[in-house]
C-alpha cells in the first residue's frame, strides 16, 4: 500500500476522494466501524450536548472524543467523527498528516466543493488552520479511505 501521504497527495492531485456530501457520507455502520478503531486506539468516545456551533471536539491531554448531538443523520455524525479522528491521526503522526505541497490544492478543493469549512476557519487562529484544514478534507473522504488513513497512522495496536 501507498503512504498515507501518498494517497492524500494523489486524491489531491486527481481531485479523487472528494465527492458531494452524499457520495461520501457514511453510514451508521460506518459511523461504527471508525468508533471502533478509534475506541480501540485508546480514544473514549462520546455524544453529548454541545455549546452552540460546536460540532464535536476531540482532547488529546485526555483521549476524549464527544459528537454534539445536534446531529440528526449517519452523515452528519460521519463528517464530524472523521474530522475529529484526523485530528487523532495527527497526535498519532506526531504532526500533520499531508505534505505542504498539498495543502494549496486541499484548500482550493475545499472551497469549491464545501465553502463553509473554509468560512468556519475564521473562528481558529492562523496558525491552526493547516490541521483544520486536513482535518476538514479528510472527513470529505469516503469512508475507506478514511479508515485506511486511521489504520495507517494510528493501527489499533498503536497507541499515541
Amino acid at each position: 500500500m501507498a503512504s498515507a501521504k501518498k494517497l492524500i497527495g494523489f486524491l489531491c492531485a486527481t481531485g479523487l476522494g472528494l465527492w458531494s456530501p452524499e457520495a461520501t457520507a457514511g453510514t451508521w455502520s460506518d459511523v461504527d466501524a471508525l468508533r471502533f478503531r478509534l475506541e480501540q486506539n485508546g480514544v473514549r468516545v462520546t455524544q453529548g450536548n454541545c455549546k452552540r456551533g460546536l460540532q464535536g471536539a476531540y482532547d488529546s491531554r485526555r483521549n476524549y472524543l464527544i459528537v454534539c448531538k445536534a446531529h440528526r443523520t449517519p452523515g452528519q455524525v460521519w463528517n464530524t467523527l472523521a474530522h475529529e479522528a484526523a485530528h487523532r491521526m495527527q497526535d498519532c503522526a506526531g504532526g500533520p498528516i499531508s505534505r505542504p505541497e498539498h495543502m494549496q490544492t486541499m484548500f482550493n478543493t475545499l472551497k469549491r466543493y464545501s465553502p463553509q469549512d473554509i468560512s468556519s476557519l475564521r473562528a481558529y487562529p492562523r496558525q491552526q488552520h493547516r490541521i483544520e484544514i486536513e482535518a476538514r478534507y479528510t472527513a470529505k473522504l469516503p469512508p475507506n479511505q478514511v479508515m485506511q488513513l486511521f489504520d495507517r497512522y494510528c493501527g489499533s495496536s498503536r497507541r499515541a
